[in-house]
């Protein structure tokens, strides 16, 4: 869940779930450690209005999406489409978490390309991402014992960071000369 609001003269702020609660509250709707077996059993099973209703919205029976997202069941297996489908409807990202977790990886929610393809803008943005790495960590790295939300700050502060980056990159490639005889 991402909390957006317009300050005003086209601007609108986000607060990411990490910051969006208090420094000793757990996080909602992102649980750690789990199989994605349980992940897509949590994520079918806690939708607002239940199986039922989630597997409306899919496009599927409701008995199907219950023994596809049951983890002693093995005969029914979701496909691709349909764990996209299910986080995407869901709001709520566990199994790409999970998948991410077992393979020693990590998910992070991609930052919206604000440079409209201007080489300055992007390098602009990344500089203000890296300025706001740093604060917060160096916020964090001031107190004796950081608190959860110090921590989860500079997490996505990093993952900003990094986003930013990539989007600095791909418009610098876009730029690129063409080979010559390419796109012949």
């Amino acid at each position: 869940m991402l909390f957006l609001w317009s300050v005003g003269m086209g601007i609108n702020v986000s607060i990411p779930p990490g910051l969006a609660y208090g420094a000793d509250e757990a996080m909602p709707d992102m649980p750690q450690g789990m199989t994605v077996a349980d992940a897509i059993y949590h994520t079918v099973h806690s939708y607002p209005g239940g199986v039922a209703a989630l597997a409306a919205r899919m496009g599927v029976s409701a008995n199907t999406l219950t023994h596809k997202a049951n983890p002693n069941n093995d005969t029914h297996h979701m496909r691709p489409d349909e764990l996209v489908a299910i986080q995407f409807f869901s709001g709520n990202c566990a199994v790409l978490q999970a998948m991410a977790a077992a393979l020693n990886h990590s998910a992070a929610p991609a930052a919206r390309d604000q440079s409209d393809g201007d080489p300055v803008e992007a390098f602009m943005h990344q500089q203000r991402a890296q300025g706001e790495f740093c604060a917060a960590m160096a916020d964090a790295l001031q107190a004796d014992c950081p608190t959860p939300n110090a921590v989860r700050r500079v997490s996505v502060m990093a993952q900003d960071l990094i986003a930013t980056i990539g989007h600095q990159v791909a418009v610098l490639r876009g730029r690129m000369r063409k080979a010559p005889g390419a796109g012949q």
